[in-house]
């Protein structure tokens, strides 16, 4: 058999689309699926097109015809069963969070170098070429000196206190929404030298609604929150001396964006849309690139690498700390430096 053997840890929702995704690259092909209900695991691998339906973890990655694990289960489970895939020779593409908080991505990124296997985070947002656009954009110094980010994504994905968030699965709105803001900002304006956050935190721990406000070395900021119990304007922006670029919602999967540039009133009246062509659902091309590294035997891939992981997830874990210090209904507001 040809292609590259992939197998897919956990059938929900995104695994399904991961599952769609991968049909559309010939490289790839669809061997495995994993679910603790074989009966589940059975009607996905049809559904799917894939050859084996497993209801054992240890049997896929003992599958000689598996060479890459995508893990697809809840945030609590992603750092172990990542280094088990690892530990059994496959190369793995985890969808984020990359673990719980920095100190699980760190042991993940540390099995990864040691197997000498690719390993790397499911960001697909990095791959999107309308996302690259803009970063290749802002890098250009067109918008002239960057200022300021801001970016939102909140979508009620069930009720307040829906029972099907829990601590023990790590649910979390900043690991599976804010993730994305402070990928952006990071990327255009680096590491922050302060961070405020706030947050709604339930009694068990699950966060399901945070803002933060980063300060950057210059007087530079980035605004963002998110939340999985309110709609928040998913859409995001690059603000500088020369103008302002525009993803709109959803930003994290956005196939166009929109150049604000010039001198008043010019950003108004003649705003520029850069267009591209969407593949699929908009995972296509971070899994072609994933194919393309383990390809060529590469363990990391430059637009992701695991070391931006780690610094995200640091990130992640400072406005956890403030959230938690400081929740609704107080009147008040937690910050520490970062460094």
């Amino acid at each position: 058999m040809t292609g590259l053997g992939f197998a897919v840890l956990g059938t929900g929702a995104i695994s399904g689309l991961i599952a769609r995704e991968l049909g559309r690259d010939p490289r790839a092909r669809r061997r495995a699926v994993v679910s603790r209900d074989l009966g589940r695991a059975a009607s996905f691998a049809h559904e799917f097109a894939f050859e084996r339906a497993y209801d054992d973890v240890d049997r896929a990655l003992a599958d000689p015809e598996v060479d890459v694990v995508y893990v697809g289960t809840p945030h609590a489970t992603h750092t172990a069963l990542g280094i088990r895939a690892l530990a059994a020779g496959k190369h793995v593409l985890i969808e984020k969070p990359l673990g719980v908080d920095a100190e699980d991505a760190r042991r993940l990124v540390e099995a990864a170098r040691s197997s000498g296997r690719f390993a790397m985070e499911g960001m697909w947002m990095r791959f999107a070429p309308a996302y690259r656009s803009l970063i290749a954009d802002v890098r250009s110094g067109l918008i002239g000196d960057v200022r300021a980010v801001r970016a939102s994504f909140g979508l009620p994905l069930g009720p307040v206190g829906s029972p099907q968030w829990t601590r023990e699965r790590r649910s979390s709105t900043i690991l599976d929404q804010l993730i994305y803001p402070v990928t952006l900002a990071l990327d255009v304006l680096g590491p922050p030298e302060q961070i405020m956050a706030s947050g709604e935190i339930r009694d068990d721990g699950v966060d399901e609604s945070v803002w933060a406000t980063l300060q950057f070395p210059g007087q530079r900021h980035a605004q963002i929150s998110a939340s999985m119990t309110t709609f928040l304007d998913p859409t995001a922006s690059v603000s500088g001396r020369d103008g302002w670029l525009a993803l709109p919602s959803p930003f994290w999967g956005a196939d166009s964006y929109r150049r604000h540039v010039g001198a008043v009133p010019v950003p108004f009246r003649s705003p520029e849309d850069v267009v591209f062509a969407r593949e699929g659902y908009g995972y296509v091309p971070m899994l072609s690139a994933v194919i393309d590294a383990v390809s060529s035997g590469a363990v990391e891939h430059p637009l992701h690498t695991l070391d931006d992981s780690v610094a995200v997830h640091r990130v992640l874990d400072r406005i956890r700390r403030l959230a938690a210090a400081s929740p609704p209904p107080r009147d008040a507001r937690g910050s520490e430096p970062t460094s």
